[in-house]
């Protein structure tokens, strides 16, 4: 295609060429002479006719549309599995209850009892009123919202009342009283009332002045016998008459105190409610 359209463009640019010869020629001699010079040249104008005439081989356009690709065939590819259908979602369980949070305060009802046991040995002799002493808490105390006294807490206790008798006619006392309960590092002060408390009347005179006085009677009791009796055996029945008498002078005129002994019970009554606060954990 390209060679075909170079060489018409050769042609043309000849027949061109001749043209401008020509008209140069007419322009600038005699038309006359020129005309007959024109003819007369036969190898111009077989120039010329063959520029006219178009001697080559014209191509033949074969251009044909590219054959289109066949479609590839169809794969066959195996069926795929049937997918299982999800399981229906489960609702999201319940979450548990947050705690109940914990009470920090309880209260003992009044007429609540409360059970100690002495740490020491009081008496009317050796504990003067406003003196105190302490008591372990034998049993847990209930309070409300759960809480408890544990058993162990440590009761202080105020002698209110304290006397020793001067014979075995006379009367001796000794009084207490719950004042608070210690525990976890905290003291609950009380209201409350002692209902029982173990305690034991016991002579408070000295072994010596016993001693004493029985012998007393036994000397006077033996200077009776023999004077009465006249001889060694009436001297002794008189000595143990004697000795039985200062006893019972002894006895008589001895001193009596009441004593809590290490160990002892005492049973409180609350009179009024108590509150008390939850130990640390």
């Amino acid at each position: 295609m390209r060679e075909y359209t170079a060489r018409q463009s050769l042609k043309l640019l000849l027949v061109g060429s001749a043209l401008c010869g020509a008209t140069f020629l007419a322009a600038c001699g005699d038309k006359a002479a020129d005309s007959s010079a024109l003819k007369t040249d036969s190898a111009l104008g077989r120039d010329l006719a063959m520029a006219a005439t178009d001697t080559a081989v014209k191509p033949r356009l074969q251009d044909v549309p590219a054959p289109v690709p066949a479609a590839p065939a169809p794969v066959k590819t195996a069926p795929r599995p049937a997918r299982p259908k999800p399981a229906p979602a489960r609702p999201p369980a319940a979450s548990p209850a947050p705690a109940p949070a914990r009470a920090t305060t309880g209260v003992i009802a009044a007429g609540t009892t409360l059970s100690f046991a002495s740490n020491e040995k009081v008496c009317s002799n050796t504990k003067q009123v406003g003196e105190k002493f302490t008591a372990d808490l034998t049993e847990s105390v209930n309070a409300s919202n759960g809480l408890s006294i544990p058993a162990g807490a440590t009761g202080t206790f105020e002698v209110t009342e304290s006397k020793t008798a001067k014979n075995s006619n006379d009367n001796t006392v000794l009084s207490v009283r719950l004042l608070s309960v210690q525990y976890g590092g905290r003291s609950y002060p009380v209201e409350s009332t002692v209902e029982n408390a173990a305690t034991q009347k016991s002579r408070s005179a000295s072994k010596t002045t016993d001693v004493k006085k029985v012998a007393g009677g036994a000397i006077i009791g033996g200077i009776l016998g023999q004077v009465i009796g006249k001889n060694t055996k009436g001297t002794v029945i008189g000595a143990a008459a004697g000795a039985a008498a200062g006893t019972a002078a002894a006895a008589a005129t001895a001193d009596y105190d009441t004593c809590l002994n290490n160990g002892a019970s005492v049973t409180v009554r609350l009179d009024s409610p108590t509150t008390i606060r939850a130990s640390a954990p």
